[in-house]
């Protein structure tokens, strides 16, 4: 059960957009964007340079007021929404945010009990406990609890942000390039772990990525952003078939062949950190 108790609680699915259009001046980002994210799904966002991956995700979050279109939140617009409600969808999302976003001046298991403070009246043992089964889930050691950001590695950002995402037993989670800055081994483990969470807490999540091999490894679909709306939702495999000029090109060039001889010659089995 969730640390934060809800009472408006709605049954809709967990991201659906219709006819969404952002816009700066004259420069039209999203023209008439459809997607829904369905329960339990891991999606892949991709799209190119400009295509608007960062706008829609702030969308999304309420970080950027959109021009028009609705945005629903397990079933709620939250374009309309109350503060009641809007705290409410919060409370069932985590966010992990490409940097991390940790907070400089807090000790890792601060920045994981931030959550907590804001959004439930757990007092400071019973936060203190949770953080740290939020970073045992992360794969994070326990003796980390004390350190600064500044004090850890990239990969170790990466899973104490995750710790915090996860604060709130969360049933939405929002990754923005999970494994920017990662070396390989890294990046792959990070990747195992986000889909055994997946898989062992019921997360629906929504991951915007340019790494094919997470595309391939863990993803159930992947949405493509181009020609200012999404082209085309599809498992990995099926995109692989696509004409389309862009989605041809990420899957069939050097890149995407190699993404490919990758994942055919991958072992079965997550890989350990």
């Amino acid at each position: 059960m969730s640390a934060y108790e809800s009472t408006t609680r709605n049954d809709g699915p967990p991201i659906e957009i219709r006819g969404l259009v952002n816009q700066f001046g004259d420069r039209v980002i999203h023209q008439d964007l459809d997607l829904t994210v369905e329960r339990g799904k891991i999606l892949g966002v991709v799209g190119g340079s400009g295509s608007g991956k960062t706008v829609l995700l702030k969308s999304i979050l309420g970080l950027l007021r959109f021009k028009s279109g609705q945005i629903n939140i397990f079933g709620q617009d939250i374009a309309t929404a109350s503060k009641k409600q809007k705290l409410d969808v919060q409370s069932r999302s985590g966010v992990l945010f490409q940097s991390g976003a940790l907070f400089s001046s807090l000790t890792v298991l601060e920045n994981i009990m931030v959550p907590m403070a804001e959004f439930t009246k757990l007092n400071r043992r019973e936060s203190k406990r949770i953080g740290l089964l939020k970073m045992s889930l992360a794969g994070l050691p326990l003796n980390a609890a004390d350190l600064m950001p500044s004090e850890l590695s990239g990969g170790m950002i990466k899973r104490a942000a995750l710790a915090r995402s996860l604060a709130l037993d969360p049933e939405l989670l929002f990754l923005d390039e999970p494994t920017a800055g990662l070396d390989p081994i890294s990046a792959a483990a990070f990747d195992a772990l986000i889909k055994e969470l997946a898989s062992s807490l019921g997360l629906t999540v929504f991951m915007i990525t340019h790494d094919l091999d997470s595309l391939y490894t863990i993803t159930d679909e992947v949405a493509v952003l181009a020609d200012k709306h999404v082209v085309a939702k599809a498992p990995p495999l099926e995109l692989e078939k696509s004409d389309h000029p862009w989605i041809h090109e990420y899957f069939h060039g050097p890149r995407g062949r190699l993404g490919g001889k990758m994942r055919d010659h991958t072992p079965s089995g997550d890989q350990e950190s």
